[in-house]
């Protein structure tokens, strides 16, 4: 199998003069001392985090590795030699950036260890309820019922009749009936086209039925006004979103055995900055004054966005009015957008008060203020682009989002969009290899969180109050700009949107968007006990997730953290240790599918 590298940046894309979400005066005097302050994991702090750090690292701080560190905890040592050794075509892979040639031949030497974006979609599937078959509707339910009574079956027919795949009768009595997991998000959660017990060359055919393939790259919010002319405009970030998400389309139908011609892909690379609504509009235009770029989304197979931060709301709009003008047909064109640190709740609060920040305020345009009214569902833009949001589900657009473990700038909940529900939804955390050995329980408790989500249940509000607490800060947030160099984050989307059936097909474009209400707040990290407990002793989910469970408790007991904030949360979870680690030797159910229980 061979392994994809990162794109180098483009020529025009310098790391300082590409700097969203920081007002590069006040962070440039210290940006020596932050980084050595970032660079030691264990360094005790109680103050309030200062400026937003610059998010845009150099090349050679970017390089990545496949080897693990024998500093590594034993169970993370296993998750991660899993990964780089599972023969999974598109998430096996890690990515790996070129040092610049006037680099130090000894920091080219130092290798990072592999980033990593958990779950993998192979995990995600083979869950239940994905892995089940999916239960008939009412409909089907009720015409085989008149079948059953008026053309009943001899013990001959029922002999010849084919087994289904999945234990419907534990199925009925563990998942369809609880209050977390909703029929209807069970039954139309798509799946991977070799759970369904049907034919195993659909998937090869609908490969060989794509020919187009349209790729767009959104950007997120740059710096304005007067730092322009100080470190220029934003070039060059929507054409690498794009290069790297047709890359890996491209490996991903080469890995099928149907490789795609060089003039099948088309890539869109907008650039332009501002609010929302402009943004939107600009883009809009630019499709529909170049020709070749509205027929390429006019006869497309497959369309793919990559969006990164501010660019993933735009992603939405854009896509909703382009469905809506009729320029793309979601029935022929199947859909999907993959969202990067989206700010679809907002920054972090706390942003608002920095020094950083009050630059921001001072000489930027309502650009980097709007992004703040995304922290309450009530105010204009959140409706708006809910709405939006919606709309495009309900045409069949597969969604996937993707939070950084050690995000500064965006939280993990409003990365996810914790606060929206819907079966063709998926979330997943890229973890930085360098943050990633230092936080074995709290690292396995968030992807606990997310495993729950994305099996339709819900978590307690426990993934809201971990990311208000830990404060992506704490492990230097580059992850808010490192998250797009990695190839596993674009190949997670293209493998869902091409190895899972159609949100049309399934009936999730018939189920509403469920929408929680949001406001811009601080959280009270005392809640957390509580959200944990409710969690980890809830009987519904430990019957799905029971391995897992039983990780998370014993990580805890073996948790050191050296730095104060997380010593701090680890006194707040000193409940789970009261807990009661489930049986093993208890069976899981469905027993037929045990072997997926436990895929962190």
């Amino acid at each position: 199998m061979t392994k994809r590298k990162s794109l180098p940046r483009t020529e025009g894309e310098n790391p300082e003069a590409v700097t969203p979400w920081t007002s590069w005066i006040p962070w440039r005097a210290e940006r020596s001392e932050a980084s050595e302050t970032s660079a030691s994991p264990t360094n005790e702090s109680s103050e309030e985090p200062g400026p937003i750090p610059d998010i845009n690292p150099s090349p050679d701080e970017v390089q990545s590795g496949t080897e693990v560190p024998s500093t590594t905890p034993p169970s993370l040592r296993t998750i991660r030699a899993r990964m780089l050794t599972k023969p999974i075509p598109a998430l096996a892979r890690s990515s790996q950036t070129k040092p610049s040639t006037g680099s130090d031949p000894a920091k080219q030497n130092d290798k990072r260890p592999p980033s990593l974006v958990l779950p993998t979609l192979d995990e995600i599937l083979s869950r239940p309820p994905r892995v089940w078959a999916p239960r008939p509707g009412l409909w089907t339910r009720t015409m085989g019922a008149m079948n059953a009574y008026l053309f009943p079956r001899t013990a001959r027919d029922e002999s010849h009749q084919s087994t289904p795949s999945g234990d419907f009768s534990r199925q009925f009595e563990s998942g369809s009936n609880v209050p977390h997991l909703h029929a209807e998000h069970e039954r139309a959660m798509p799946r991977a086209y070799s759970a369904l017990g049907k034919d195993p060359d659909r998937r090869r055919h609908l490969y060989a039925g794509v020919r187009r393939v349209v790729v767009i790259g959104v950007h997120g919010w740059f710096a304005q006004s007067i730092f322009k002319s100080v470190i220029g405009a934003p070039v060059g970030t929507s054409q690498r979103f794009a290069s790297m998400m047709a890359a890996s389309v491209r490996h991903q139908f080469q890995e099928a055995g149907f490789p795609l011609e060089e003039d099948s892909v088309t890539i869109l690379a907008p650039q332009h900055d501002g609010r929302v609504d402009e943004r939107t509009e600009r883009f809009f235009e630019e499709i529909v004054q170049n020709p070749k770029s509205l027929q390429a989304i006019q006869e497309a197979d497959a369309l793919l966005i990559a969006s990164h931060s501010q660019g993933a709301v735009v992603a939405t709009l854009l896509l909703d009015r382009l469905i809506e003008e009729a320029l793309l047909d979601p029935e022929r064109t199947r859909t999907c957008v993959l969202s990067m640190c989206g700010v679809y709740q907002g920054p972090f609060v706390h942003l608002q008060k920095s020094l950083a920040s009050s630059y921001i305020n001072y000489f930027e345009t309502g650009a980097a203020r709007e992004l703040f009214e995304f922290q309450a569902s009530d105010s204009a833009v959140s409706v708006q682009h809910r709405d939006a949001y919606e709309r495009i589900l309900q045409n069949g657009v597969k969604m996937v989002h993707i939070g950084s473990l050690d995000d500064n700038v965006v939280p993990m909940y409003s990365a996810l969009y914790s606060s929206v529900a819907h079966p063709s939804i998926l979330r997943a955390v890229y973890i930085d290899g360098m943050a990633f050995p230092e936080t074995d329980f709290l690292i396995r408790l968030v992807l606990l969180c997310v495993a729950v989500r994305n099996n339709g249940f819900h978590d307690y509000n426990l993934l809201t109050l971990l990311s208000a607490s830990v404060a992506g800060s704490l492990y230097g947030g580059l992850g808010h700009s490192l998250i797009y160099d990695e190839p596993n984050v674009y190949d997670f989307a293209t493998r869902y949107l091409f190895d899972t059936q159609s949100p049309a097909r399934t009936g999730a474009t018939n189920i509403p968007l469920t929408a929680a209400r949001h406001s811009a707040q601080r959280w009270n990290p005392y809640d957390l006990p509580w959200a944990l407990r409710g969690l980890l002793d809830d009987k519904t989910i430990e019957m799905f997730f029971k391995e897992d469970i039983q990780e998370v408790i014993k990580d805890y007991a073996h948790w050191n953290p050296t730095s104060k904030p997380l010593r701090d949360l680890r006194w707040r979870l000193a409940p789970v240790r009261t807990l009661t680690i489930p049986d093993q030797t208890e069976p899981q159910a469905p027993t037929e599918h045990s072997r997926g229980m436990s895929k962190l």
